[in-house]
């Protein structure tokens, strides 16, 4: 009996020594910092400063905002979709992030941010996204997708993290009465070869800023109306 005693102490004190071992130099409790924004999405207009909306953050109860380092791309002489980042880390290195969309905007220009809305051929209506003219400085200007996301948004959403190209940019040219042509062909998108996509007629409206055009998909028509994104 006195054997079987001895022999679970030995157990219990190899086991007590083990724990002590494994635990030895641990922290504890880590804390990571937790990043609030004050608002979401941002809009300014070209040639106007961005102002900061203000933002928190809190690690373990405690205000530790003025050590969050904020950067930007945010180019204010150019429409255009940026961001801002905030960052804060803890005393081990571990680090939290938040991030802000900066929409810069112009006013009474083609080239600009527009919310987009579209109809299929069937005569379902789509909207939601945001859509990008751009000037390429040789009186011709691109957009992102003469199908306004019908792919790229509507029907496989989330497709472009995985590497898929469903955006089908194209270029064209406005004459002075709003009149748009298309210039060259559809550019580089997953389905270009399977699919004709070219512009049927467009117009620009300088009076309201609305761009609006058919395209033909495979001998179907999409509409498209973008409307200027303002403040």
């Amino acid at each position: 009996m006195k054997k079987i005693f001895y022999i679970l102490m030995a157990a219990l004190t190899l086991v007590a020594v083990s724990c002590e071992k494994t635990t030895e130099g641990l922290t504890g409790i880590t804390y990571y910092p937790v990043i609030t924004l004050n608002g979401d999405t941002e809009i300014i207009y070209v040639g106007e400063d961005y102002v900061e909306p203000g933002y928190q953050a809190v690690m373990n109860g405690e205000d530790i905002s003025e050590q969050v380092v904020v950067s930007d791309n945010i180019n204010n002489a150019a429409p255009g979709i940026y961001s801002v980042t905030y960052t804060a880390v803890n005393e081990l290195g571990f680090s939290a992030s938040a991030s802000r969309t900066v929409y810069v905007v112009a006013e009474n220009d083609i080239a600009n941010l527009y919310y987009g809305e579209m109809w299929t051929p069937s005569g379902a209506y789509l909207s939601g996204g945001v859509h990008e003219i751009v000037d390429n400085g040789d009186g011709t200007y691109t957009m992102d997708d003469i199908m306004g996301g019908y792919y790229c948004w509507y029907t496989y959403p989330g497709y472009d993290a995985m590497g898929y190209d469903f955006f089908a940019e194209f270029s064209f040219s406005v004459d002075a009465d709003g009149v748009m042509t298309q210039v060259g062909n559809v550019g580089n998108w997953y389905f270009a070869s399977q699919v004709e996509l070219y512009l049927i007629a467009g117009e620009y409206d300088a009076e309201t800023g609305v761009v609006s055009f058919q395209s033909s998909y495979n001998g179907s028509t999409l509409q498209v109306v973008l409307t200027p994104i303002t403040k």
